[in-house]
């Protein structure tokens, strides 16, 4: 989101001119100069932009989904080979949280989602709710469980390297960060993809998610 900056007003000096006179022309040659083959394209709009962009008020998944998909609609979930051979439910909804002891955000949130898988559950909405690790080694996350024993359980990729072409089938940008919140509806089709942490404000979306 970009910031406006005011100054306080008066005289700007005669440098501060100079080189505003000077970039408006520099800008200008680099205008003239620009490559043909890229005139025209816009840059992808990042979530929050494409929101005040083209969302049409109320959507709220738009706001909170990086790629959704209509219910029945999204493609087939993939998850790389987890570590022992570990496999998800294919009951129902599945919520899976892709984190690393080193993402504090994503350790942040976890008994929030631990919290809310049972309310959810109470409210006669049954989700498996797995939490993915990719860090490099199982020494890290043992290290880790063993510390905060409360946190809730977790899996892990076998090979972690398969996150990149993980967060690419998911239609994320390769520079998405974690955590990765994957909703899965019934039939093991994605209905959702969000990149960053959740918050108490988006319980209500993921309620209607599941």
């Amino acid at each position: 989101m970009l910031r406006t900056q005011t100054r306080s007003r008066g005289r700007l000096p005669s440098q501060c001119v100079e080189r505003g006179a000077f970039a408006l022309v520099l800008g200008a040659a680099l205008i003239g100069c620009g490559d043909s083959a890229g005139a025209g394209i816009e840059p992808p709009k990042r979530r929050f932009e494409a929101v005040a962009a083209k969302t049409p008020s109320g959507d709220a998944l738009a706001g909170f989904c990086d790629v959704r998909a209509e219910p029945g609609q999204g493609k087939p979930f993939r998850l790389p080979p987890l570590e022992g051979g570990a496999t998800l439910s294919a009951q129902g909804p599945v919520w899976v949280n892709l984190w690393a002891t080193w993402c504090k955000p994503c350790v942040e949130e976890m008994p929030m989602i631990g919290s809310w898988q049972k309310q959810l559950a109470g409210q006669g909405k049954k989700v498996d709710v797995r939490f993915v690790s990719v860090d490099e080694t199982p020494e890290l996350v043992q290290t880790f469980r063993a510390q905060h024993p409360s946190l809730p359980a977790s899996l892990r990729l076998a090979e972690p390297s398969a996150l990149g072409p993980l967060v690419a089938e998911l239609g994320l940008d390769a520079g998405a960060g974690l955590p990765i919140h994957v909703f899965v509806e019934s039939g093991s089709r994605v209905r959702c993809v969000r990149a960053g942490a959740i918050t108490d404000s988006h319980y209500a979306i993921v309620s209607s998610l599941l």
